[in-house]
C-alpha cells in the first residue's frame, strides 16, 4: 500500500490537501513524529501529541470526511508510556485506522537519541492492536533488527526512517547474520548512481517538488556519508547550492576511482555511517558527534537542555535540512 503523510494541524487545510491526494493513494497519515524545531514552529509533528484534545478532534474530523483510511505516526510522550497509551486509545476511538509508534519521545534526538523502547511499542500493541494494525519504528539498522523487532513487539510491521535513508536496500538480506554481517547488497556508490539516474529521469525541479536539487544533495549526503566526512573536498561540492546532476555524477566518478586505488571492498568495508552518527563514542566515552560539535564551537563537551538546539549535521552549506528553511544545524532527524 502507498500512504501519503502530511504535516499540519489546521483541520480544513489538512482535509483539503488530503482530498487532493486521496484518489492516488491507499491511505493518508498525520505526522506526529517529527521532533525538529521547525515542527514546533509549524505546530505539527511530535509537538502535536502534547495538544491532545486538538489532535484527537483533528483525527475525528479527517477520518469522518475522507474516503481512504487515516493513520497517525506517533512518538512516546515525554510524560511517559501510560500517558502515551491513553492518547493512542483516544486516537483509535477518534477514527485512526493504523498507528506507527516510534519508541522514543521528542526529546530523544541528536546526541540524546538513545535506544528505541520496543517494550513500550509492545504495550501499544497490547493496548490497541486488537483494533488496528500497529507498526513499530526505531532501532532498525538491518533486516535482522526488523525480525527481532517483530518478535519482541508483536507488531504488524516495521518501519525504518534513518536507516533506510542511508541504505535503501536495508530490507534485503545484507549485513545480516545469514551473510556474516557482510554487505552483499548494492554498495553505496551504486545506490547513489541509481538515485541520480532516477533524479535525471524525474527532474526534482519539475512537478512542484519544492526543494528541488536541495533534496538530491541531502540524499547523496546520506548515501555517501562514510566517503564525505573524511574528504571535505567532496563533501563541500555535494553541499554546494550550485551543484548539478552532472556535477554530482562527476563526484561519484572520483569516489569510485578513489575506492579502486584504495582496494575498497564493498562486502568488507561498507556498513552504516550516517545512521550511526549519534550512536558512536570516542575513547573517553563521549558521543563522537557531540565531541566534534564542542571542538568546532570551541567549548567543553556537555549536553544542552535547550530544546531549540537542532541536530548538528556535518554536511556544510545547509544540506542537512530536507524540508523548510534553515542552516546546517537543523537536521531532518529520525522521524
Amino acid at each position: 500500500p502507498l500512504i501519503a503523510q502530511f504535516c499540519g494541524s489546521d483541520p480544513d487545510h489538512m482535509l483539503e490537501a488530503m482530498r487532493k491526494v486521496a484518489p492516488h493513494v491507499d491511505g493518508v497519515d498525520i505526522n506526529c513524529g517529527c521532533p525538529q524545531g521547525i515542527a514546533r514552529k509549524g505546530k505539527y509533528g511530535a509537538f502535536l501529541l502534547e495538544e491532545q484534545d486538538h489532535l484527537v478532534e483533528l483525527v475525528r474530523h479527517l477520518a469522518s470526511h475522507l474516503d481512504v483510511p487515516l493513520s497517525v505516526k506517533v512518538r512516546l510522550l515525554p510524560s511517559g508510556v501510560e500517558d502515551s497509551l491513553n492518547l493512542y486509545e483516544r486516537l483509535v476511538d477518534a477514527g485512526a485506522a493504523m498507528l506507527t509508534v516510534h519508541g522514543r519521545n521528542r526529546l530523544q534526538k541528536g546526541t540524546l537519541t538513545g535506544e528505541a523502547d520496543w517494550g513500550a511499542i509492545r504495550r501499544a500493541v497490547e493496548c490497541v492492536g486488537d483494533r488496528v494494525p500497529v507498526i513499530a519504528n526505531g532501532g532498525i539498522e538491518t533486516l535482522d533488527d526488523a525480525r527481532k523487532c517483530l518478535a519482541h513487539t508483536g507488531c504488524d510491521g516495521v518501519m525504518s526512517s534513518e536507516g533506510i535513508l542511508e541504505y535503501p536496500a536495508l530490507f534485503s538480506e545484507t549485513g545480516t547474520a545469514a551473510v556474516s554481517g557482510k554487505r552483499v547488497g548494492p554498495g553505496r556508490v551504486q545506490l547513489a548512481r541509481e538515485y541520480l539516474e532516477l533524479a535525471g529521469r524525474y527532474p526534482p525541479d519539475d512537478g512542484g517538488q519544492g526543494t528541488g536539487m536541495k533534496c538530491v544533495r541531502v540524499h547523496l549526503h546520506r548515501f555517501l556519508h562514510a566517503d564525505l566526512q573524511p574528504h571535505p573536498q567532496w563533501r563541500d561540492r555535494v553541499s554546494s547550492r550550485d551543484a548539478t546532476l552532472e556535477d554530482l555524477n562527476g563526484i561519484l566518478d572520483e569516489i569510485e576511482e578513489h575506492h579502486r586505488e584504495e582496494g575498497h571492498n564493498t562486502k568488507e568495508d561498507e556498513g552504516m555511517s550516517w545512521y550511526n552518527r549519534h550512536r558512536g563514542v570516542n575513547k573517553d566515552g563521549v558521543n563522537v558527534l557531540e565531541a566534534k560539535r564542542a571542538r568546532d564551537r570551541g567549548v567543553g563537551v556537555g549536553g544542552s537542555d535547550d530544546e531549540d538546539e537542532e541536530e548538528y549535521d556535518e554536511c556544510a552549506g545547509g544540506c542537512g535540512v530536507l524540508f523548510g528553511e534553515g542552516g546546517g544545524d537543523d537536521d531532518d532527524g529520525d522521524y
